[in-house]
């Protein structure tokens, strides 16, 4: 089995390419928002796996469309023992019965890594291009410490280190002292906030590529950790040129209302009638701090996805690439949800499918996939009530 060659040359690059619209995506979604309500909520494995469905079947790789394989009940098996296990425990909070409680938070905490990376592993099992599988395989122990060991070691050493700075410096008594330890507290915080969600970003990228296999092609990839951290911390301090803008635009409005409130006294009405003019420079700050916000995200997003992806291989020779940016990002993101508030959110399938389409022409794989040896592993979903369980957990698509 191999790829369509499409010409007597090979391509040494391709894109993926998305052939579904936003009308043939809307009919789908329209009826999985109502049969969602109809059922109150008891339709939505099915309408998860639907739209999943539809969106894998319509991207193309060079000929060859991805399918996808599961189904809206095996999904609800899983969501409902987990359903099952939430009523329990809830019972068991009624009735005070802290040490079962105890109990199951402490078996949930324990295997919630394990299960997760088992969702994952039967989504890429339910996951096919040109009749080849993918599957995933992850060490429970390794899964345990990616996705909660490691950051609550950091985030455990980061407030304990901010609380002893703190405290010795609200020790020192003065007003300067504390001033200044506040702001490098604050920014040691914010330093260790970046750590840890470089190094899980880092990790967590590094398990699931290095466990991940099409057919009995092995993905691998090498992630820097400090790579990581950089644009962790670079998208956190974007933030501070819009907070700033935004205390410049309110702080002076805020002094002059103080002023205002203490010439008028305890009159309400004038007060309120004074505050008028102001409410505009408030508004304003306020959606600079927004547009801050979004746009932190997304250069986080642009920049982890292009690293992520330039650093993965297939076999050994099958490169990948991601060339989205920030400004079209930005603008198909503030777009999109502005024509879905405009049309209480009608448009939401043309959006969805116009950043799916641009996110996949600019995710690119290189090299002589004609040449790729294409062979199924033979691995089937485990059955057992843990995996059923773990199927319930399925939130996320398996490529993408």
């Amino acid at each position: 089995m191999t790829f369509e060659n499409g010409g007597a040359a090979a391509t040494p690059s391709r894109n993926f390419v998305f052939q579904g619209s936003g009308a043939g995506y809307f009919w789908i979604w329209l009826v999985n928002v109502l049969l969602t309500i109809v059922t109150l909520g008891l339709f939505l494995p099915w309408a998860l796996v639907r739209a999943r469905r539809y969106f894998y079947e319509n991207t193309d790789l060079e000929g060859a469309r991805f399918s996808y394989h599961a189904t809206g009940r095996s999904v609800f098996v899983g969501w409902l023992c987990l359903m099952v296990l939430y009523i329990i425990f809830l019972i068991n909070m009624a009735h005070n019965n802290v040490v079962l409680s105890l109990c199951m938070i402490g078996l949930f905490l324990l295997f919630f890594p394990w299960l997760v990376t088992q969702g994952l592993r039967y989504q890429f099992l339910m996951t096919e291009i040109n009749n080849v599988r993918f599957s995933f395989y992850a060490s429970p122990l390794r899964a345990w410490w990616v996705m909660l060991g490691c950051p609550l070691l950091i985030m455990t050493v980061s407030v304990v280190v901010f609380s002893l700075f703190m405290s010795s410096t609200l020790s020192m008594g003065s007003y300067t002292a504390i001033i200044v330890g506040i702001g490098v507290g604050t920014l040691a915080l914010l330093l260790g906030s970046a750590i840890m969600q470089g190094v899980y970003t880092a990790q967590w990228y590094g398990m699931l590529v290095n466990n991940l296999q099409y057919g009995t092609q092995k993905f691998a990839a090498t992630y820097s950790i400090k790579k990581c951290i950089w644009i962790a911390l670079f998208s956190m301090l974007l933030l501070f040129p819009f907070l700033a803008l935004a205390l410049f635009i309110i702080v002076p409005a805020f002094f002059t209302l103080m002023q205002y409130s203490q010439a008028v006294g305890d009159s309400p009405e004038q007060l309120a009638m004074l505050a008028g003019p102001f409410y505009g420079k408030i508004a304003l700050a306020y959606l600079v701090y927004l547009f801050g916000i979004i746009v932190c995200f997304i250069y986080a997003f642009v920049k982890m996805r292009n690293y992520i992806y330039g650093q993965v291989t297939l076999a050994g020779h099958i490169r990948f690439s991601s060339t989205v940016t920030i400004g079209r990002v930005l603008w198909l993101s503030i777009s999109n949800t502005l024509v879905c508030m405009i049309t209480l959110f009608l448009a939401y399938p043309w959006a969805k499918v116009r950043f799916t389409r641009y996110v996949l022409e600019n995710t690119h794989v290189h090299g002589e996939l004609q040449n790729l040896t294409l062979e199924n592993h033979g691995q089937q979903p485990a059955k057992d009530p843990a995996n059923l369980l773990a199927r319930g957990l399925s939130f996320f698509p398996a490529v993408f």
